[in-house]
């Protein structure tokens, strides 16, 4: 037996809107001056709303909008994580897809992307403390520890040989990531590296390394 939602009410639906106007606006700020250069008045200002209506929104001020614009981003990739690696096929095949939703996902979300390489990393070398610090720590934390059970599945599986498994998705996550750096401050004006393109040579890179197999050599 199924059990119907309730359907909001027009005035859930309003305040639900409004929350997403003010998070559009943070994310947009956030992106174009960094965390320390933005402000709420800023933000409520791109919003068209007072900056009373932010505090009643989003707690914690800055901060809060922060983590906020930060925690739906976090949902976003969780879910491409769990719906590209949570299934039984191979994990080769399903990190590629992974691989390549992410790069596709950050092209769609440049502005996101930018807030992800520069800001967070930022904060939290900082030792920054506090409910927000922590909250964000944890989502990111919660990302990458979303890549350790199919990898100790993999390893189960003999697909994979004994290696450390959280931090191997360290490495998996980070390299993507990583990767990605060249699109917020490479070459702006250059074309972006297909996803396809990219998720081939990240999952190589991860599953078969670097190194010439034995008895090959390249030719010069």
């Amino acid at each position: 037996m199924t059990i119907d939602k309730p359907i909001p009410s027009w005035k859930e639906r309003a305040q639900e809107m409004l929350r997403g106007a003010i998070l559009d606006a943070a994310r947009a700020t956030f992106a174009e001056r960094g965390y320390l250069g933005a402000t709420v008045d800023e933000i409520a200002a791109r919003a068209e709303v007072g900056k009373g209506t932010i505090y009643n929104h989003v707690e914690g001020g800055k901060a809060g909008l922060f983590v906020a614009v930060l925690g739906e981003h976090f949902d976003e990739l969780h879910a491409l994580a769990e719906r590209q690696l949570g299934g039984d096929g191979p994990l080769r095949e399903r990190y590629r897809a992974f691989v390549a939703d992410v790069v596709a996902y950050f092209e769609a979300h440049r502005d996101m992307l930018r807030v992800h390489l520069r800001e967070v990393p930022q904060l939290l070398a900082a030792g920054s403390e506090g409910e927000q610090a922590e909250a964000l720590r944890q989502r990111r934390d919660g990302l990458v520890e979303a890549l350790v059970p199919p990898i100790e599945r993999a390893i189960a599986k003999g697909e994979l040989r004994e290696v450390p498994a959280l931090l191997t998705a360290h490495v998996a996550f980070g390299t993507l990531i990583g990767t990605l750096i060249r699109t917020v401050d490479g070459c702006p004006d250059a074309p972006p590296v297909p996803a396809d393109e990219v998720a081939d040579y990240l999952t190589a890179l991860l599953f078969d390394g670097i190194a010439m197999p034995a008895g090959e050599s390249v030719n010069r």
